[in-house]
């Protein structure tokens, strides 16, 4: 987007409208952040320096100081956390501790405490594109664990937990609206409100996000173009821009009344973009349809029985995604031998996936000296319909076929109809064993339907070893069970599966202090290391150019997390946050790859004047090394500087001009390596992110 001088002009002049006294609207000061409570860690509210786990809060008070457009872009701010898009249709993954593989199915999502997993990769729900999954508007706070968190949350609580929490009537003042507009035709707007009779509660979330995604992302070579030197005529879309449109309606209620609250969303995310092409192989016109929809009743109460507190959740969870126009395997005459394809290699994959939870807890608070909570729950989830139209034969011929033919219900199609079932109990108890001593203890049994049983131990002590410092010792483990992609897929051009995968378990150690001085210093310090069994990747195919899901082996991996605040005024603060990590295969001692040995965050958040705001970030991503089987050289890192501007009036008004990447960093991502006995990877010079990104924001009550 370009602003001229003129639209410039009159945008400072609107902004130096003069404000009132000074009054701390944009962000929590560091007492106010210290008392924040957050329960991920233990179902338990406890502070930050008290969470018995290496544990961050980030609060929609500091989502808007930093102007943070997207969801990604809050988690990018935690240490340890690094988030990278490619992969299915330039999806984001979550990256923790340095834990990766192709799909990111190790990080759990939960927003509100629903999970929202899927069947079918195992991650979040569908791969929902690109970068917006969920407006940030709507975000009241995020929290996040770094580790295992399986003794209480199960399957997928691997390298950790993101746990977002969204706005209720009690965090709604009336009726908010929000729009923006900036690069790349990117227009977002939202609607919020609350109502409030008596005991009855309720607010509804409203928002809109549409972009055509930066035409300056330039994929120079892509899988095509590594075929090509064998045809006449090169057929490949390359160079060409990675395709990131999309299209997000996104619609939420929350209603509570007395000890019930109901939640519902639905969302659907249209004209996606197919990012580098699904199969490495630019696609400029396939365009996928997302839908989700999410409904759960959860019962609380802490005075039907004297000394316990029960809470029970049903929840339902449908997602999906089609592909109406099709899209390209390969581009337009392409040849593999067993003729051509004037049209392309050409599907219209299609999937539904629906999942149904009930879980119940009880804690017991009647002992002085303990809080002991227990619970169960049942899981069932279905892919029940897939979908495909395809104009090849199996992929073991790669042979075009006269017309399109529905592969749907037999070997041919990319994914076959499967469901699972499983239920857990687990056990967790909080003892304060001495004045400055607490030991949590958990455990937790899970039995699946398809893949066995397994016991996931955690345990924490906590000492509050000074007034100002806080000494942590963790240990935890988890587990993960396959998805069905890894599992079941079969006549798929991305990856195959594979039925005789077991679950892949993670066993963790981690050293923690929280040092806090004064109201004007917090300093924090992550010591882990942890160990992978039967970790699972998609592994090439030997003599073959498709890629099979493996217990691979065996990842060892060791890090470091720091991050200090310093509140230096009350107009004045500042954070900057550090992260080491080395992965790498026992046996072969090859780097794990993907994820950056080293990342640095810093931001300083300035009212310089009454009701304005000025928030510099710098975000410095190391090099990141290949995995095994790629020779490449590591890929080179790069910084990153944001700026923010915002003014908020007494009534309530907020203007902000927002720029991300604002001197255009070249910025990548790691591509996969070359496949058996190819010259080269797919993607050889890897993933280029969005480029330089300014918008202007306007937030008003109505």
């Amino acid at each position: 987007m370009r602003l001229n001088k003129k639209i410039l002009s009159g945008l400072l002049c609107c902004l130096a409208a003069p404000g009132g006294a000074h009054e701390d609207i944009f962000s929590l000061s560091l007492e106010e952040l210290s008392q924040v409570s957050v329960s991920i860690a233990t179902g338990t509210p406890k502070s930050l320096a008290s969470v018995p786990a290496g544990a961050s809060v980030v609060t929609s008070e500091e989502i808007a100081a930093m102007g943070a457009q997207t969801l990604e872009e809050i988690l990018e701010t935690i240490p340890g956390v690094h988030v990278s898009r490619g992969s299915f249709q330039y999806a984001p993954r979550y990256f923790i501790r340095g834990i990766v593989s192709t799909y990111n199915p190790q990080t759990l999502m939960l927003v509100n405490g629903v999970p929202m997993t899927s069947l079918f990769l195992g991650d979040r729900g569908e791969r929902i594109p690109n970068q917006y999954s969920l407006p940030v508007k709507t975000i009241e706070r995020v929290e996040v664990i770094r580790g295992p968190g399986s003794a209480l949350y199960g399957a997928d609580a691997f390298a950790g937990v993101i746990n977002v929490i969204t706005k209720s009537a009690d965090d709604i003042d009336g009726t908010q609206i929000s729009s923006s507009w900036g690069s790349f035709d990117t227009g977002r707007a939202s609607l919020l409100q609350s109502h409030k009779t008596g005991e009855f509660k309720s607010a509804i979330s409203i928002g809109f996000a549409t972009t055509k995604g930066d035409d300056n992302a330039i994929i120079e070579s892509d899988f095509q173009s590594v075929l090509d030197p064998s045809l006449p005529t090169p057929v490949s879309f390359a160079p060409g821009a990675a395709q990131t449109s999309s299209q997000l309606y996104d619609l939420r209620f929350d209603t509570q009344w007395r000890d019930l609250q109901w939640r519902a969303s639905w969302m659907r995310a249209r004209d996606t973009g197919t990012g580098q092409g699904i199969n490495d192989a630019l696609d400029p016109d396939g365009r996928f349809i997302h839908t989700r929809g999410t409904t759960d009743l959860t019962w609380r109460n802490a005075d039907w029985v004297d000394n316990w507190e029960f809470e029970a959740q049903l929840s339902y969870l449908y997602g999906a995604f089609e592909n109406p126009g099709g899209t390209y395997l390969f581009p337009p005459g392409a040849d593999f031998g067993n003729g051509v394809f004037p049209d392309g290699v050409i599907a219209h994959p299609a999937l539904e996936e629906e999942h149904v939870r009930a879980n119940i807890s009880a804690l017991w608070s009647g002992w002085e000296s303990h809080r002991v909570r227990i619970g169960a729950g049942y899981h069932w989830g279905d892919v029940f319909e897939t979908h495909d139209l395809t104009n090849y034969t199996s992929l073991a011929l790669l042979a075009p076929r006269p017309n399109f033919v529905d592969v749907s219900d037999t070997p041919d199609v990319f994914q076959p109809e499967e469901s699972r079932r499983s239920h857990y109990v687990f056990a967790q108890d909080e003892w304060q064993f001495a004045q400055r001593w607490e030991l949590t203890t958990g455990v937790r049994f899970d039995e699946y339907s398809d893949v066995g049983d397994t016991v996931n131990p955690r345990m924490a002590l906590v000492w509050a070893t000074t007034n100002a410092l806080t000494s942590k010792l963790i240990y935890g483990e988890a587990f993960r069970a396959p998805a069905f992609f890894e599992l079941y897929a079969t006549n798929n051009p991305v990856a195959q599966g594979n039925p005789d995968l077991v679950p892949e378990s993670l066993k963790s150690l981690e050293l923690a202090f929280d040092w806090r001085p004064d109201d004007e210093w917090t300093l924090a310090l992550n010591l882990y290391d942890w160990r992978i069994s039967d970790y699972i990747d998609f592994v090439a195919d030997p003599g073959q150019s498709t890629y099979t899901a493996q217990n691979a082996g065996k990842i060892v991996g060791q890090g470091v997390e720091t991050e200090v605040r310093q509140q230096v005024n009350a107009r004045l603060q500042w954070l900057m946050n550090y992260s080491y990590q080395r992965t790498r295969d026992r046996d072969t001692e090859m780097p794990l790859g993907f994820a950056p040995s080293h990342e640095v965050y810093s931001r300083v958040t300035w009212e310089f004047a009454p009701r304005w705001l000025l928030t510099p970030q710098v975000t410095w991503v190391g090099e990141r090394k290949r995995g095994a089987g790629d020779s490449r050289d590591p890929l080179e890192g790069y910084t990153s500087v944001d700026l923010t501007l915002r003014k908020r009036w007494h009534d309530g008004i907020e203007l902000a001009l927002i720029g991300s990447n604002i001197f255009n960093a070249d910025i990548r991502e790691p591509s996969r390596g070359p496949g058996p006995g190819a010259p080269t990877a797919p993607l050889q010079y890897d993933l280029p992110q969005q480029g330089r990104f300014l918008a202007l924001e306007f937030s008003s009550p109505w």
